[in-house]
C-alpha cells in the first residue's frame, strides 16, 4: 500500500466508514435535519451548516491545489461570511467533494508527495494529512453543535 492509499483511507475512514472515534461525518450529517444544519448552538456560534460549508471550501482548495493552482490566503472573516448554500444542496457537493478529494490523494504521485504546495511553503505530504485531521477537528465540532441542540443546552 503506497503512502497516498494509506491517506487517501484515512480519509475515507473519517468522512464514511471506520473512523475509530466515533461517528463519521457522513454519519453526523445523516442524522441532522435541515432545520438543526442552520441553527446556531448559541449565539453567534458556527451552524452546522456553515462548519460543513467550510470543510468543502477546504476540499476543494485542496483538491484544485493539486492542480497547480496555488492554495489562497486564509482569510476568516471572509470565508465564514460566504453566502449559505441550501442544505440539500451542500450535502450533495460535499458527498461529491469529498469523493473527489479521497480519488485525487489516492492517485496523486507518490513521488510528488515532497513537492511544495503552491502557495504555501509546505509539501503534499503535510497538506493531505492536513486535510484528514481538519476534518476530524471540525466533525468534532458539528458533533457537539448537534448534541447542544439536541439536549437543549442552548
Amino acid at each position: 500500500m503506497t503512502q497516498t492509499d494509506q491517506i487517501a483511507d484515512s480519509y475515507r475512514a473519517v468522512t464514511v466508514q471506520g473512523a475509530w472515534y466515533g461517528p463519521t461525518l457522513a454519519e453526523l450529517i445523516a442524522k441532522t435535519s435541515p432545520e438543526e444544519a442552520v441553527t446556531p448552538p448559541i449565539p453567534g456560534a458556527h451552524t452546522i451548516s456553515a462548519l460543513l460549508q467550510h470543510l468543502l471550501l477546504w476540499n476543494e482548495r485542496v483538491r484544485k491545489t493539486c492542480e497547480g493552482t496555488a492554495m489562497p490566503r486564509w482569510e476568516a472573516e471572509k470565508e465564514w461570511a460566504e453566502p449559505a448554500i441550501p442544505w440539500n444542496e451542500l450535502v450533495a457537493r460535499w458527498n461529491q467533494s469529498r469523493d473527489e478529494l479521497e480519488e485525487r490523494i489516492r492517485n496523486f504521485p507518490t513521488e510528488d508527495l515532497g513537492k511544495q504546495v503552491p502557495g504555501r511553503d509546505y509539501p503534499y505530504e503535510t497538506l493531505f494529512p492536513g486535510i484528514v485531521q481538519h476534518t476530524i477537528y471540525h466533525s468534532g465540532q458539528i458533533a457537539m453543535v448537534l448534541s447542544m441542540l439536541r439536549s437543549g443546552s442552548r
